[in-house]
């Protein structure tokens, strides 16, 4: 019996000594990811980022490809609001093409009223006459 009670005990001991503690963070706290993609052929490192500040919404989005192969990118951004609905809607987008492997592209928007907003990145990367779309979409912002 007292081997018993010492094997609970020592197992009890255990349990609680190498015990963690987890905490979630919350979807506002934790910062936009980049998309670094394995199965793209052109494409290394992604990533699109949204700040407001006041009424405007700066939009930032940033893409590199790999050196020896890319020789375009083509960026479209646009400034997406949330509908009551769930359905996000564009408010302004803007586009450019840069002839290099990589690159960097910032625009900013006016924001209409308070609500909850993203910004989405569609990417062309080209290789040559050869490309890979890429779309992706910044953590919202509520204002």
């Amino acid at each position: 019996m007292k081997k018993k009670i010492i094997s609970l005990l020592t197992i009890f001991v255990m349990l609680f000594a190498f015990s963690m503690t987890a905490y979630a963070e919350s979807a506002q706290d934790v910062p936009d990811k980049p998309i670094m993609p394995d199965r793209y052929n052109y494409t290394s490192y992604l990533i699109c980022t949204i700040s407001i500040s006041g009424s405007t919404a700066t939009c930032c989005s940033n893409v590199v490809g790999y050196s020896s192969m890319v020789t375009k990118i083509g960026l479209t951004q646009s400034l997406e609001e949330l509908l009551t609905n769930g359905w996000w809607r564009s408010l302004q987008s803007w586009s450019k093409t840069f002839y290099d492997w990589y690159a960097i592209y910032t625009t900013t928007g006016t924001i209409p009223h308070s609500g909850t907003y993203r910004t989405r990145t569609l990417a062309k990367v080209y290789s040559g006459s050869n490309y890979e779309t890429i779309e992706i979409t910044s953590r919202s912002k509520t204002v």
